[in-house]
């Protein structure tokens, strides 16, 4: 059986990780943006992959810049017969196919059990999809980080009020993305910018890829490290400050 992890991946799981609906993404493969799901031997589903992935994402960040699909269609044509799409995607796919998805899809019903109780649930969903937290999925919703929605819930219940957290996690959220520009950055400058001066050599690709994921987790293991050391750091100081210690017996 074929797995998001293995590279190969349903519609469904294609859905999921490119946040297109399966009748979106039909609808791309009927007008040529998309290639076809690829056959398996022994299986009776066909299976997208990786490369189907970076399709998608191009496609959709093509869109948000106000592509129709015509002109993206034209667009794709055009850049087919050169190289520069399928370094594009090269890159893309590469990065996509380590990814790992931990989302998880909720009806409505099963949202709305595992909110704190509200006065007004639907707005809570809305404003969860506002902040990031929840995207939704066809008929249903998918929880992003399940893991980060579970503390987020353990820390309502500690008596955190919902709206503050909501308002924290925006805030947290547009710092991290200062962070991650400036490592962006670092990559483009250093590494990026000299692969595409040099015309983008085909024998490079995988060097700028392995690159790029080293940074990434560079980025991720620095800012959970410091972020531990500086919670630590100010949970002492807010003990200090604030509890009363008895005095030391003489």
């Amino acid at each position: 059986m074929a797995s998001a992890q293995s590279g190969w991946m349903t519609i469904e799981n294609l859905s999921i990780r490119s946040g297109v609906t399966t009748r979106n993404i039909r609808a791309y493969q009927s007008r040529g943006l998309l290639p076809p799901p690829v056959a398996r031997s022994g299986e009776r589903a066909a299976f997208y992959t990786p490369e189907h992935l970076a399709r998608l994402r191009l496609v959709s960040r093509l869109q948000e810049r106000g592509f129709s699909l015509a002109g993206i269609a034209d667009l794709l044509e055009s850049l087919a017969s050169g190289k520069n799409l399928e370094q594009v995607l090269g890159i893309e796919s590469a990065i996509a196919e380590s990814e790992e998805d931990e989302s998880r899809i909720v009806t409505e019903n099963e949202l709305r059990a595992l909110l704190p109780e509200v006065a007004d649930p639907e707005a809570s969903i809305e404003r969860l999809v506002a902040v990031g937290l929840v995207d939704r999925h066809e008929r249903a919703y998918r929880i992003r980080n399940p893991r980060v929605f579970e503390l987020g819930l353990a820390a309502v219940q500690a008596g955190i009020p919902v709206e503050a957290l909501l308002d924290e996690f925006v805030r947290l959220r547009a710092d991290l993305y200062e962070v991650a520009l400036r490592f962006v950055a670092l990559f483009t400058q250093h590494v990026l910018d000299p692969f595409l001066a040099a015309g983008m050599p085909k024998e490079k690709l995988d060097s700028v890829v392995e690159h790029l994921k080293r940074l990434r987790q560079l980025a991720i293991s620095a800012t959970e490290a410091l972020m531990r050391q500086a919670i630590s750091d100010e949970t002492e100081a807010a003990a200090r400050a604030n509890l009363a210690f008895p005095p030391i017996a003489k």
